[in-house]
């Protein structure tokens, strides 16, 4: 099968609005590429997917799955799967939470400090200064879109976004 060329957009590209979840996701897949590869070049097992989480438990201490799902608001089963991962690389440790045994906390080990503390100092602010220049354009805050079209998703979803035209355009 062949590509598009940089002359020919890809279909998705060419849909527009219709496929902007999938643009963006392969652009974050771009994004994550990118880091993973600098983090295998340092011998770094872990993925760029699982870096928010040893981010929040690194930064905030311990907490349950529910709470660390809340935190970096990813759903809690791709937590739990993420979290088994790092637990097996040992980056992470499962505690008994001290007020309620049936209850786990999850909290960084010293190898994930370790890492952590290397990575905040050396690659991430790298990776946030190349981003960066990549969002900067003719005073476009990137971010702040972002974060306007998640706050009206949070006041609307997109279901119901659709519902709402198909009924005003008679299709629904």
């Amino acid at each position: 099968m062949e590509s598009a060329s940089p002359l020919q957009p890809d279909l998705i590209t060419t849909l527009g609005y219709l496929c902007l979840g999938s643009r963006l996701k392969r652009l974050g897949e771009r994004m994550q590429a990118g880091v993973a590869q600098h983090l295998a070049a340092r011998g770094d097992a872990v993925q760029p997917a699982q870096l928010p989480l040893l981010r929040a438990l690194h930064l905030d201490g311990p907490m349950t799955i529910n709470a660390l799902s809340d935190r970096v608001g990813i759903s809690q089963p791709g937590v739990s799967r993420a979290i088994a991962t790092l637990e097996e690389l040992g980056l992470v440790a499962s505690l008994a939470d001290a007020h309620d045994r049936r209850q786990r906390r999850i909290g960084i080990a010293p190898p994930g400090r370790a890492l952590m503390d290397d990575l905040t100092r050396t690659l991430f602010p790298v990776v946030e200064a190349a981003v960066e220049q990549l969002c900067s354009r003719d005073g476009l805050d990137f971010l702040a879109e972002i974060g306007r079209i998640e706050s009206g998703l949070a006041t609307e979803p997109l279901d119901g976004r659709i519902g709402r035209r198909m009924r005003e355009s008679g299709h629904g």
